[in-house]
Formats: structure tokens, sequence, C-alpha cells
């Protein structure tokens, strides 16, 4: 990585990554990407990447800076992209524009891309910088990162959970709820930013909830509506009520069970469809002696369906499974200020059956507090 930058291109790189936060949750499967254009040290143009499909920040910045665009500095928090997809590349624009320096976050991961989009702006005279605030600029784009390099979805475990780790009452037939109505309203703000959100079948019949979005928040609630949503369930024996809550409400629902049919799930299905719902096979894993869907057939179809981030808000059995196949990538959890006590509490990490010895590290912890709850973010470390 060229890393020539100096503190006022710090400075405006970090503008460029507040710029791109404005489409959270709306670009998938492309990035989230600031830029600005930068003359004299005032600037006289910005934009961002809306959704995909619309123009890139480079090209909104550089149509709002004009002819003030020569001669200047275009920072963005991504590199510029140098192939045709549904737009064309935004190198061509900035050499057109006449801009004279380019200073860029990270280099894009995107095998069409990396390095190739830095590589034709110098071979065509402009300055090229690359790594500055580097690590940030992959934060704030960590689903696009691993989706574009591996083809798999970024996921996200969610579990709300009192301090003596329990996630609910057992056998709660009023379907309490641990969380505030604040703390619900930031677990519908993580439904949002992912693609799409993933639940066991036992959680649709028990809770039967809609699996949606709500939130008050200013402008949130225009901009779901041109959002695609997926509503993901895992459900072995296609148990699925016909009348779930999940078809009335927003999102296709995607279901995955096993491979194994009979006259009776053959009829499951077929009622299923009629409902809207997407239903693909996928074979089972044996785990201890029990079988599982296979976690990672199942994310990989959704990688080739172009799901690139999921947010699971799991049970405990949905929980070890992914916890001890290592398919996650971040853990998010909902501290509540309640203990409800083994015998009445249902506890999450009662089926987390690690191997002697053996435990998971966890680091990047981040903290967001609200009221009397906390969420506390964390990543994996695995040696």
């Amino acid at each position: 990585m060229d890393k020539k930058g100096n503190n006022s291109d710090k400075y405006f790189i970090s503008k460029t990554l507040e710029l791109a936060k404005n489409a959270v949750g709306l670009t998938s499967p492309n990035p989230m990407v600031g830029a600005l254009i930068v003359r004299d040290g005032v600037i006289v143009g910005e934009g961002w990447h809306e959704r995909a499909g619309q123009p890139h920040a480079e090209v909104i910045a550089l149509r709002n800076a004009g002819e003030k665009a020569k001669g200047a500095t275009i920072y963005v928090s991504l590199e510029p992209c140098s192939h045709f997809g549904k737009t064309p590349p935004c190198v061509y624009k900035i050499k057109e524009s006449g801009i004279k320096r380019v200073v860029a976050a990270v280099k894009d991961p995107n095998p069409l891309v990396s390095g190739r989009g830095l590589d034709y702006l110098r071979e065509n005279g402009i300055e090229a910088v690359c790594g500055i605030l580097e690590e940030k600029a992959k934060k704030l784009n960590e689903a696009f990162f691993k989706n574009i390099t591996s083809g798999l979805p970024f996921i996200t475990i969610k579990e709300a959970l009192t301090l003596d780790g329990n996630i609910g009452y057992k056998n709660d037939k009023k379907k309490s709820y641990l969380s505030s109505g604040k703390s619900l309203e930031y677990t519908h703000y993580l439904r949002f930013i992912n693609d799409a959100i993933m639940v066991s079948v036992k959680t649709v019949i028990e809770d039967d909830p809609m699996l949606d979005v709500r939130i008050s928040r200013d402008g949130i609630k225009k901009k779901f509506l041109t959002k695609r949503w997926t509503k993901i369930i895992l459900d072995s024996d296609l148990a699925t009520p016909s009348d779930a809550k999940i078809f009335s409400s927003y999102g296709d629902v995607l279901i995955f069970t096993s491979k194994d049919y009979d006259k009776e799930k053959d009829k499951k299905k077929r009622l299923l469809k009629e409902k809207g719902a997407i239903i693909n096979d996928v074979y089972y894993n044996n785990i201890n002696g029990k079988r599982f869907l296979s976690l990672q057939e199942i994310f990989r179809k959704c990688g080739g369906l172009k799901i690139a981030s999921i947010l699971v808000e799991a049970g405990p059995t949905l929980f070890s499974s992914l916890i001890c196949e290592k398919s996650y990538d971040k853990l998010v959890f909902n501290l509540t200020p309640y203990m409800l006590g083994r015998k009445r509490g249902l506890d999450l990490f009662g089926a987390l059956n690690l191997k002697s010895e053996e435990k998971i590290k966890f680091g990047g912890l981040n903290i967001k507090k609200l009221g009397d709850e906390i969420f506390l973010s964390y990543y994996p470390k695995y040696y």
C-alpha cells in the first residue's frame, strides 16, 4: 500500500467514510462509498453511492464539482473502479475531469479491480495514494470485503440475553421480551443493515415472528421500501406453518430444508411454494451423532443468491452449531438487566459443546449503551 498521505488526507478521507454511511443498508451487494473533490483546501463537490445500479460516489462528486474539479484532488473511501459493471469505470471519468491527484482509503478487494484502478490513474499521469485510514474503511464495508473475496455472506449472530446467560423463559407462552423498546429498535436497525435475517423453524412455530424491520428513525422507513429483504428459515421437515406471519410481512421467504422427501413433505412443499416461499434443498451434517442442515452449503447458496450479509437470531441449538462450526463472523450480545435462573430460564449456552480444553477468544470489542442495557459486539479470534 502506498501511504504517502498527510494529516489533510486523513481528515478528508474521514469525511468520505461519513458520507458513505448515508447509504448504510442500501448498497448491497455493492460497497458503501463516499467521495470528495477538494481544491485549494476547499471542498467543491461531494457524493456517495446510494444503491446498486446507481451512479458511483466519484461520478456524483465530479458532477457536483463541475469545472472546479480541474487540478483538484478527489478523496474516495474505496479505490475507484476500472471495469464495466452496471455503470462505466470511474477512473475514466476521473481522467476526463482533469483531476490531478487521487487519494483512496483502501484497495478494492474485487479481483476485477484490486490495484488496477490505481495503476490506470498513475499510467495516465495522475498521482494516486492509497492506504489512508485503511482499517476503518475495511470495517465500514466488512460484509462486502468478505462476500467479494469468498462468495459467502458475512454472518452476524445476535442474541438478547440476561446477566445469567438466558434468552428467555422455558415454555414462554406469553412471549416475554427481555429487551427494552430502545434496544428492540436498535435490533431492527441491525436487521435493516443486513440483507437477510435467519432463524430456525422452531422460532417460527413458537413465536410466529414477522421477521421484518420496524424502525422509527427519520428516513429509514422510506429507504427500507426500496431495499431487498430476505427472511431465511432453517426447516428440515418443512414444518413452517403456511399461515405464519412471515408470509404477510414485507420481503422474500427463503426456506432451507433437507433433501429427504416423502409424500407428506412433498405436499407441504407445494403449499409453502403457493404462499410464495423459495425452497432450497441441502445436505445434512452429522455433529456429535445428531443431524443438522449443512450451514456451509446454506451459506454458499445464499452467496450465490447475492445475499451478502445475514443477521442470525438463533436459539441455543442453532447458536451452538454456528459457534462450533466457526460459521460466523461477528457476535452481538444485547445484555439485559435481568436474571431468570437455571430452572425457569432458557440457557443460550446449554447446547454449546466445545472440545476439551477448547476456548474461543474474541476481540474488536465495541460497546453501545442504551439505558440499562448494552450491546457488546465481538469478532472471533482463531489461532
